[in-house]
């Protein structure tokens, strides 16, 4: 499965990479982002923050990245995309919440 991951550049971010070892990992945020490589993740870029059309960022950048599954970490991206759930259902990607997951220290 591959997993969007929001505020990549956060450690919280980081940290839940190590819940999905068997999931191809995309983190993303907002302005530039490191272009290391790693076998574990890959970064992108949400481009500039516009808090009008947050859901639709994420859902076209999870189109473009082939992504099965989005979790965004942001309060403000966790709202939007709850909101538009049905559409990101509509296109097979599931919204996973940190409720979702197992207790992990951040």
């Amino acid at each position: 499965m591959k997993i969007l991951i929001t505020a990549g550049k956060s450690a919280k971010a980081l940290k839940l990479i190590k819940l999905f070892p068997e999931d191809s990992i995309v983190l993303a945020d907002y302005g530039e982002m490191p272009s290391f490589p790693s076998k574990a993740y890959r970064f992108i870029s949400l481009g500039i923050q516009n808090d009008e059309i947050i859901a639709h960022n994420l859902l076209s950048c999870c189109l473009d990245e082939s992504a099965d599954a989005i979790l965004p970490l942001n309060e403000i991206e966790l709202k939007e995309v709850q909101k538009s759930k049905i559409l990101f259902e509509e296109f097979n990607i599931s919204i996973i919440t940190t409720p979702d997951l197992p207790n992990i220290n951040f």
